[in-house]
């Protein structure tokens, strides 16, 4: 199974459900103590299996968004930390690799290219105005 992160110019990451979970697991075990509500969310979603783990990056809010990108950039920091350069990770570590994907994505968005340039879709998908929410948890 595969799950699809839309991200904020409507590209998409699109990863092995495993590569994917393990990419949100590590990044909201980075989200700082101050989001625990938007942590307990991710966590949540991390554990889910397609699609139910998939969601949109616009339909969260700036401040949460800002977050998840900080921790996204934390939690690959800690994986340089624990096993040293990629060439020296685990091999199969779907994890670090869809989080090495996820982050170079990002920087292309931030230098202005357009969606086309780093994309796993075949196109850019349109958001559908609906906000995620937080409270939305499948665990007690």
């Amino acid at each position: 199974m595969s799950a699809i992160l839309l991200l904020e110019d409507g590209r998409g990451l699109y990863r092995s459900n495993l590569g994917y979970s393990g990419m949100l697991s590590l990044t909201a075990e980075a989200v700082r103590p101050e989001y625990a509500e938007f942590r307990t969310w991710l966590a949540d979603k991390a554990e889910r299996t397609s699609p139910f783990c998939e969601f949109d990056l616009r339909a969260l809010s700036e401040e949460h968004r800002k977050e998840f990108w900080r921790a996204a950039q934390q939690a690959l920091e800690r994986l340089f930390e624990k096993f040293g350069p990629r060439p020296e990770w685990p091999q199969n570590m779907f994890a670090g690799e869809s989080l090495v994907h996820l982050l170079d994505m990002h920087r292309s968005i931030a230098a202005g290219e357009p969606p086309s340039a780093l994309n796993d879709l075949r196109h850019v998908v349109a958001f559908n105005g609906q906000p995620e929410n937080l409270k939305d948890l499948w665990r007690c």
